[in-house]
């Protein structure tokens, strides 16, 4: 296969993937809010961003801007059905690029800080 080629079809696997957004933010939908796709990175940054995730106030405000816990920082009616359908965008190859991106701690603080709302 052509070199060119090659590069034709990165650029559309990027473009298709989603991973070309902006580094200002994330932009949202029409009505405001994040499509799953961000809601899945905020989640799997905000899991990559500490020791222990779970106990950070950072975890409970993405976990509360996603919609998965209440006011409260309790799991709601979509907590589980969001956990199982990340597990299964985690294992999609094209997120790989992405977990390049928050592969470290600060890496992952980073991403929080220029994507979190």
């Amino acid at each position: 296969m052509k070199p060119s080629h090659l590069v034709a079809i990165a650029l559309i696997a990027l473009s298709l993937s989603g991973c070309n957004r902006s580094s200002a933010g994330m932009s949202r939908n029409s009505t405001g809010r994040l499509n799953e796709d961000e809601k899945h990175r905020l989640y799997s940054a905000a899991l990559a961003a500490s020791e222990s995730p779970l106990d950070t106030d950072t975890f409970k405000k993405v976990c509360r801007e996603i919609g998965i816990v209440d006011a409260h920082g309790r799991a709601n009616d979509q907590y589980m059905a969001f956990v199982s359908e990340h597990v299964n965008w985690g294992m999609k190859p094209e997120t790989e690029q992405f977990r390049q991106e928050i592969n470290t701690q600060d890496k992952a603080r980073e991403y929080l800080s220029r994507h979190l709302p």
